[in-house]
């Protein structure tokens, strides 16, 4: 098995950094809205206006960041996505 991660969870810049422990300050007390339109209100807050997702990905649409290997041997969190190919 081989694992690869991708777009980085790690905090990048002071207002990253902000938002990310004012995350983690809300979580640990239970704050985070149940609901979507909640989490909606919170997210416009802190990232400004959201934009919606397509119904189709096109060539060109954002930058492509490549995956990035990573141990299988420990726990990762550095990434917010973790790949797996498994050969047979």
């Amino acid at each position: 098995m081989e694992f690869y991660g991708a777009f980085s969870a790690l905090p990048n810049g002071l207002k990253e950094k902000i938002i990310a422990s004012i995350k983690r300050i809300a979580v640990a007390f239970h704050l985070i809205p149940k609901t979507m339109k909640g989490k909606e209100f919170f997210k416009r807050i802190f990232f400004g206006k959201l934009i919606p997702l397509p119904n189709e990905i096109t060539e060109g649409m954002a930058e492509y960041t490549p995956p990035v290997p990573i141990s299988n041997e420990v726990p990762d969190s550095e990434y917010k996505v973790i790949y797996a190919v498994v050969r047979l």
